[in-house]
């Protein structure tokens, strides 16, 4: 007798069945009776819909002639930096200026204890009055003096004239025949002239030395005083500037040597950026050409000119230096502060922009977008930073500007992808 079927098979190819007449069910958009609870009710099938067109809105690209700058990095200095130092020393006995301070020309900074150099110009000028007073003089005058005025010359002088009579009549008297004075009395008063001449010129020269003396006196007298003065330590007067103290180096009662330095300062009304160019721009950088000066602390950058150019080119970096001065009547530029400028070295005609909001940047690439035959297309550029809110179109390195061939860019492109269909309106998009 042969031998049944097991159910299972029939179970199988029935569940079989049911799967495929409900997935022909599913691809039809109904349901077969005698399904599952959750298997059951209508299902709606979705018609496919045409992608919508994407509104946007265009805007020109911008040619005109650019403006060509070259940056280079310096540092700022003062109008003027100057290191005040102590000329005699001393205690200080005075400090009048501190960090920040604005002082002006001669302004007084510091003090030396002045006594001892008080009580040196004292002790000169005693001197001077004692060489003085040796030749009869009250103050030493500033031409040459007349040695025939001075006592102790007018005496010898006088003293030659009366044997100079003296001579003159004996020699009437010894001339006489018979002579009325003997040879020896003669031969006296010549000998007593002879010392009352030298006498005179002895007496004259002393009185010159005694007045060289006096004028070595006046000068010592003069130097102690300078001296004297040195003790007030102050901003030079040589330039009517206004200075700020960058350093004080001195307190009260500290003891300092000449030359030791006590103060910085720093003129700030005008500040001096210098830095190197390179030497290929040698012929388009010279003296009154435009710069900005721009410094990290400050958004907005300072106009000036290029005041001064190096005339060589530094061997080792292959660039020469350049001065440019600034206005900086605030005080807003710190000297010593790192700078860059930016000093203008021609225009170029020709240059391409476009809008800033044109721009899409995703990992350091930037994309704008135009339209051909209604679809997005994708352009890949290299800008500059935008300045008034335009980018400007670099070349690259064949020397294309590119986006040569489009006119418009798409404003505001958001998501925009390539191929997407457009639509132009010339409101705001959607």
């Amino acid at each position: 007798m042969p031998r049944a079927r097991p159910t299972f098979v029939h179970s199988t190819t029935r569940a079989c069945a049911r799967s495929r007449v409900l997935w022909s069910a599913i691809v039809a958009g109904c349901v077969l009776p005698g399904l599952s609870a959750c298997d059951r009710g209508p299902v709606a099938a979705t018609p496919a819909r045409s992608a919508e067109a994407r509104v946007v809105r265009l805007a020109p690209i911008v040619t005109r002639d650019a403006v060509r700058n070259v940056t280079i990095f310096g540092t700022l200095f003062g109008e003027e930096d100057v290191l005040i130092s102590a000329k005699v020393p001393g205690r200080v006995s005075e400090v009048h200026a501190d960090l920040g301070d604005a002082v002006a020309a001669g302004a007084k900074l510091a003090l030396i204890d002045p006594t001892d150099y008080a009580l040196a110009v004292g002790e000169q000028r005693a001197a001077l009055t004692a060489a003085l007073a040796k030749v009869g003089l009250l103050d030493l005058p500033a031409e040459t003096v007349e040695t025939a005025m001075l006592p102790e010359v007018a005496r010898a002088l006088a003293e030659e004239a009366n044997a100079r009579a003296r001579l003159d009549r004996a020699r009437l008297l010894y001339e006489r025949t018979p002579p009325l004075l003997s040879e020896q009395d003669y031969s006296d008063i010549q000998t007593q002239f002879q010392v009352a001449t030298t006498s005179a010129a002895v007496a004259r020269l002393s009185a010159e030395a005694q007045i060289a003396e006096a004028r070595v006196r006046e000068s010592a007298l003069r130097t102690a005083e300078q001296r004297l003065a040195d003790t007030v330590v102050s901003v030079p007067r040589e330039k009517p500037l206004t200075f700020r103290v960058a350093e004080r180096r001195v307190s009260v009662g500290e003891l300092v040597t000449q030359g030791q330095v006590l103060y910085r300062i720093i003129a700030t009304d005008r500040v001096k950026f210098r830095g190197g160019v390179p030497e290929r721009y040698a012929g388009r950088v010279m003296p009154s050409v435009p710069a900005l000066v721009r410094i990290d602390a400050f958004a907005e950058p300072v106009r000036a000119s290029v005041t001064r150019v190096a005339p060589a080119v530094d061997a080792q970096s292959r660039a020469f230096e350049i001065e440019i001065e600034a206005d900086n009547p605030k005080g807003a530029l710190k000297p010593g502060s790192f700078a860059h400028a930016s000093i203008e070295i021609g225009a170029e005609a020709g240059v391409r922009f476009i809008p800033e909001d044109a721009v899409v940047t995703f990992a350091g690439v930037s994309r704008v977008y135009s339209i051909k035959e209604g679809k997005a297309v994708e352009h890949r550029v290299n800008l500059a930073p935008a300045e008034q809110g335009l980018h400007e179109v670099l070349r690259d390195a064949q020397g294309r500007a590119g986006l040569e061939e489009i006119s418009e860019v798409v404003v505001s492109p958001g998501n925009l992808r390539a191929g997407q269909a457009v639509r132009v309106e010339a409101g705001p998009p959607n």
